[in-house]
């Protein structure tokens, strides 16, 4: 979960700094508001794993589980969505998308509703290049 506080650090200030040069007004809501949707959408998307990961489980019999039957599902390496090589890669995804999914979701809420702007894909992006050089300078001295 620190990435995930990391990544919603800088979606902090990516939002405080749009909403400071656009001049949309009330900026600490923006900010407030954009980290609710941000750790709301987190939860849902790690909830939503959750269920994809135990829809698609298959319990095995107590004869592959060493422990007598108990948690055979969980003790075994046979069964599931994540056994095997593609599973290690879905593994990968299901621990990336409650990151990837509410940052996309507000930077489309940062588009259409905090800049007004239709829905463009290179938009969506717009000034996080500003964010990370404005996070750099400040570390200068002068």
């Amino acid at each position: 979960m620190v990435f995930g506080g990391l990544i919603s650090i800088l979606i902090a200030i990516w939002i405080y700094r749009t909403a400071i040069e656009f001049k949309t007004g009330n900026a600490l809501y923006w900010v407030a508001g954009s980290f609710i949707v941000y750790l709301g959408i987190q939860v849902i998307m790690i909830y939503f794993n959750q269920i994809i990961i135990e829809t698609f489980d298959r319990d095995v019999s107590s004869a592959y589980d060493n422990a007598g039957g108990l948690n055979s599902r969980d003790n075994s390496d046979t069964a599931g969505l994540q056994s095997g090589t593609g599973g290690t890669f879905i593994g990968i995804i299901f621990e990336i998308l409650p990151f990837i999914v509410p940052f996309f979701a507000v930077a489309v809420i940062r588009l259409m509703l905090m800049l007004k702007q239709p829905f463009s894909f290179m938009l969506m992006f717009g000034g996080i290049k500003e964010t990370f050089l404005g996070i750099k300078d400040s570390f200068k001295t002068s």
